[in-house]
């Protein structure tokens, strides 16, 4: 199964160019490059908003997502409003106290859809969490989350605004038998993680990405990044395509 991963996309008000960048153009051009990568399903990996959560930045969105001939998934970033996006796309049935998380299987693997909008889960998430894990502890799992969950070493979003929860998540992780592979974005980098049976495939946005090693806020490039995962017999392996 082919998954194309779209991430940070940051789209501000009509006619808005968030730091002078046409977000709304990158994302489109983003959405027709999966004429090319013809994967199976899409997945939205947050931050769909410039600044907070606004409806018209969701429906926009919603009305472009509408128009592909593919499945999409989504989750919240902390630039998000969890509760918007479950009203403007009609997922008020996995809204949790404000969370919006799920879990499906995605051709017979488990997958899933965690919501650390607030830069951590709240004891709800992380009871729903457990129970799955403990279910799937001898079956390989694939999270979809906006921030990694654990340290990336990207010195400006590591000290700045990382999730919160790391150590317990890396405990819960390493009680699974099986891998565990989170497809997040948050941090504007390409990067990838090996901590124990964890692999975290951190992705780029399609707004700008960061230098990693600065201890201030520093832009590297605004080149357009997709992530393309793919779940095979045989594993998981997983290419990034800059436009």
């Amino acid at each position: 199964m082919r998954i194309a991963f779209i991430t940070d996309i940051h789209i501000g008000a009509e006619n808005e160019k968030p730091q002078g960048v046409d977000v709304r153009q990158n994302f489109l051009n983003a959405l027709a490059f999966l004429t090319e990568l013809k994967p199976n399903c899409l997945i939205i990996g947050g931050d769909f908003c410039s600044t907070g959560g606004d409806r018209a930045v969701y429906e926009w969105v919603k009305v472009q997502l509408d128009k592909l001939p593919l499945p999409y998934y989504i989750v919240s970033g902390n630039h998000d409003d969890s509760a918007l996006i479950a009203e403007v796309f009609k997922l008020t049935h996995d809204l949790n106290q404000g969370e919006l998380y799920y879990a499906l299987p995605l051709e017979g693997r488990p997958v899933l859809f965690l919501d650390s909008a607030k830069g951590e889960f709240s004891d709800e998430q992380w009871t729903w969490f457990r129970d799955y894990m403990k279910a799937l502890r001898d079956t390989n799992v694939l999270i979809v989350m906006h921030h990694p969950p654990i340290p990336a070493d990207v010195a400006f979003m590591d000290s700045h605004y990382p999730f919160r929860q790391s150590d317990e998540f890396l405990e819960l992780v390493e009680e699974s038998t099986c891998h565990i592979t989170v497809v997040c974005g948050h941090y504007h980098v390409e990067k990838v993680i090996q901590r124990s049976n964890l692999l975290v495939l951190v992705t780029p946005s399609t707004f700008y990405q960061m230098k990693q090693d600065t201890p201030e806020f520093t832009v590297d490039n605004h080149c357009v990044g997709i992530r393309e995962i793919n779940l095979t017999t045989h594993g998981t392996n997983s290419t990034v395509h800059y436009l």
